[in-house]
């Protein structure tokens, strides 16, 4: 096997080991998280069907997805939608194999349905429609069309379909793991919506976190009551981080509303998001794989949602970093980062170029990764697990990030 060089011009450094670091979540009602999600789920249900039907997955990218916001019309504390939110799929997709058609828009628009209810605490409140752009265009004839599954030029050895640098770091960062909880702690209360940003800033071991978080129709009744909320949930997270954590630890929210004129005028919504407002999302605009936005792992724009889990390097590129990243955290003890570049027609045990980062020594590191490398158990995981699915995560495993270790 060759061996694959060091790529010094990346000059990587761990986000755990930066003085100052950012990180930004986008709820799971955010526009953007939004497509990410129903491309992802599109893309896992397709899979399914295919799996389940011909034994194999066919060709399909499902990661040009829009989310087109609608209007609805606000009375002092409801409303009602007179405009609707759009769900447009692009992308390419298989639509037959060996002459059998596929129920390719019933598939897209269940799947859509499906994220829309889990994602939205006011879905009954929206009127929504899709609509199907996605092509089976090819320069190869039988691409999206498969006769049989010797069309499937990626079976039985997947390969890298383009060139991409994906990069994963493990475990967590205080800041990650902190800006996951804020949506997880305020997606707790009855009356918060989805559509909750957080954007996290460690100065050193100083934490300022800011906070965007809707009320959702049919809980609150005046701004004074939203107001109110707001600030006992951020009192209570604010403890909870000062039990925890050992710097300073300032939290803000909705930072433009008043506590004055109707509940509408503040950050009110029907569904819980801004599509509300005419807000539109894009796949690859919003959270990564690690379903957080940070700039501290130097990392490329190689957006996974959507992709094909068979053999796309965004899609298997990312597992692969991502599992290896896990392995070897857990195996030195310490935190690491891992950046891979895949060419285009690479095998994934073969990267043009690896490089490993550890906080501490670990002589095996080199082996550790390629081992996972090497691996082609991705497939269950992806599809069944819903490994890239965008979802909030438990607060009580969250917290438990935080906890100081203990002595044993």
């Amino acid at each position: 096997m060759p061996t694959a060089p060091r790529t010094p011009l990346l000059r990587p450094v761990l986000p755990h080991d930066l003085n100052v670091e950012v990180v930004e979540r986008k709820g799971v009602g955010h526009p953007d998280t939004l497509a990410d999600s129903i491309a992802e789920l599109a893309s896992i249900r397709y899979s399914q069907y295919c799996l389940r039907e011909f034994g194999a997955i066919l060709h399909h990218n499902l990661d040009k997805v829009a989310v087109l916001g609608g209007r609805a019309r606000f009375g002092d504390c409801d409303g009602s939608y007179d405009r609707p939110v759009r769900v447009v799929f692009g992308g390419r997709v298989s639509t037959s194999f060996a002459g059998r058609p596929i129920p390719v828009r019933d598939i897209l628009e269940a799947a859509a349905a499906e994220q829309l209810r889990r994602a939205l605490p006011g879905f009954e409140h929206i009127t929504w429609r899709v609509q199907h752009e996605t092509t089976d265009s090819s320069k190869f004839e039988h691409w999206f069309a498969p006769r049989e599954l010797a069309d499937l030029p990626e079976r039985p050895t997947a390969f890298s379909n383009d060139s991409a640098l994906l990069v994963a770091t493990a475990a967590r960062t205080t800041a990650e793991t902190v800006a996951l909880l804020t949506e997880a702690w305020f997606r707790r209360e009855p009356w918060a919506g989805s559509d909750i940003k957080a954007l996290v800033v460690r100065d050193g071991n100083a934490l300022n976190v800011t906070v965007c978080a809707p009320a959702v129709a049919g809980h609150l009744h005046t701004s004074t009551d939203f107001a109110d909320a707001v600030s006992h949930t951020a009192q209570e997270l604010t403890t909870q981080l000062l039990k925890r954590l050992p710097g300073p630890v300032t939290v803000v929210c909705n930072t433009r509303n008043t506590a004055k004129g109707p509940l509408s005028s503040q950050y009110f919504t029907l569904s819980g998001s801004a599509i509300d407002y005419g807000e539109d999302g894009l796949v690859g605009r919003g959270n990564a794989r690690s379903g957080l936005i940070t700039p501290g792992q130097q990392a490329g724009n190689e957006a996974a949602f959507g992709k094909n889990p068979a053999y796309h390097v965004g899609k298997v590129g990312g597992w692969l970093v991502d599992e290896a990243s896990r392995t070897l955290a857990d195996h030195s003890g310490g935190p690491c980062r891992i950046a891979t570049i895949w060419r285009n027609g690479s095998p994934y045990p073969e990267p043009t170029s690896l490089d490993i980062t550890t906080a501490h020594p670990c002589p095996e590191a080199d082996d550790l990764v390629r081992a996972v490398l090497r691996r082609t158990d991705w497939v269950p995981d992806l599809v069944d697990n819903q490994r890239y699915l965008p979802a909030v995560l438990p607060v009580d495993e969250l917290l438990a990030e935080l906890d100081p270790p203990t002595l044993s």
